[in-house]
């Protein structure tokens, strides 16, 4: 029995595709129509996808999607894992886990020191993702709204796949200062049941496509009308609430939904893994700085140090007053962590963890946040 792990070919992108619905049991099409960004069949995305063949026959499927997640000054490159999914017959295998095992690899050299992926915690924490990060979602109805005296906005709805909204949507999603990177954005807007509404001064996207209350993936106004901008979406679509994802960080988007709302709630981002710890602490550093500033934090050098397995990697972290530097070194840290603990707290969770870390415990959690419209 021969056993290859290799990227798919483009000619083998419609077959793929019967491959995956194969897997899930889903309906022909299904991932065309709510993925078609990440679905499509060109060279710059049949790299994303690794499967194992075993005697000519692709039998497992692991999706590695580069994201490039910003949190206000820092960027991350962030490997989002999807469509992972073994044939029926050859589950209980191990296949699923050499092409984990093969996609940690890949993200390392491509140089993601973070990956996410949305899936059950007994399942991948064995490889070392772990459910962490904050969501928030926001209700507001009418009485909260009215008791607020909030005017709705004139909005129109318009038509996702149009340039109308790829031109609003491309112009001021930028203007987030929590955000992920959409360089495939005319096909995210193509997604199956995403709607889009504008008004005179910002957008909101919606999920589902029949009337009734809205869910608000995203809603960006510049001049800070959030709220008048989802109650004009609102009377469009008959509903009497609108759920409202928030992440962890928002700035005064926060304070403006917050102060109409009517009720929140909380859950987990997504599973974490960290791939490389150095340089992870390097891409947000720019961030530890803001929050070290902040904190009035007294200047600081201390080692602290990743463990996987047998594994163990080191990073120095140095804040001098003005800013806050990690570079990778040999040396044994002050403070060492799983990592699945270590990711926990880093980016936040019920978890304990901070406590562990000293001063840089006290810079956590990022605020780091991937709207579901970029969920893989």
């Amino acid at each position: 029995m021969s056993e290859v792990i290799r990227t798919i070919r483009l000619e083998e992108a419609e077959e793929f595709e019967r491959f995956l619905e194969r897997c899930y049991g889903h309906g022909r099409g299904f991932f065309s129509r709510h993925h078609p960004d990440l679905a499509r069949a060109h060279e710059d995305v049949v790299d994303r996808y690794r499967v194992l063949e075993v005697d000519g026959e692709i039998v497992s499927h692991v999706g590695t999607h580069p994201m490039e997640i910003v949190l206000g000054p820092a960027r991350v490159l962030c490997g989002g894992i999807g469509g992972v999914g073994t044939l029926p017959k050859c589950r209980g295998k191990g296949y699923m886990g050499r092409l984990l095992d093969d996609s940690i690899v890949r993200m390392r050299d491509k140089g993601m020191p973070l990956s996410a992926l949305w899936g059950d915690q007994q399942r991948y924490g064995s490889y070392g993702w772990e459910k962490c990060g904050v969501a928030y979602t926001l209700g507001l109805n009418r009485r909260s709204l009215g008791w607020n005296k909030v005017e709705a906005a004139e909005v129109r709805e318009i038509d996702p796949g149009g340039d109308e909204a790829l031109d609003v949507v491309a112009l001021l999603h930028p203007t987030l200062e929590h955000r992920v990177e959409r360089p495939f954005l005319p096909l995210q807007l193509k997604r199956e049941g995403i709607r889009v509404f504008v008004g005179p001064d910002g957008y909101l996207i919606s999920s589902g496509d029949l009337a009734g209350d809205l869910r608000v993936q995203e809603v960006v106004s510049p001049t800070g009308r959030e709220p008048e901008l989802i109650l004009g979406a609102m009377e469009i679509v008959f509903a009497g609430t609108a759920y409202v994802e928030m992440g962890p960080c928002e700035g005064g988007r926060t304070d403006r939904l917050t102060a109409v709302m009517n009720w929140w709630s909380a859950r987990d981002q997504a599973m974490f893994r960290v791939i490389d710890w150095p340089e992870l602490l390097q891409a947000v550093a720019p961030v530890l700085t803001e929050a070290a500033a902040r904190a009035e934090l007294a200047p600081f050098r201390a080692v602290y140090s990743c463990r996987w397995g047998e594994e163990i990697e080191h990073a120095a972290v140095e804040w001098d007053g003005a800013a806050l530097t990690a570079e990778k070194t040999t040396a044994a840290g002050e403070y060492a962590m799983d990592e699945r603990l270590l990711v926990a707290a880093l980016l936040g969770g019920p978890q304990r963890g901070r406590g562990q870390l000293g001063p840089l415990g006290r810079l956590l959690p990022l605020p780091l946040h991937i709207p579901s419209m970029d969920h893989v």
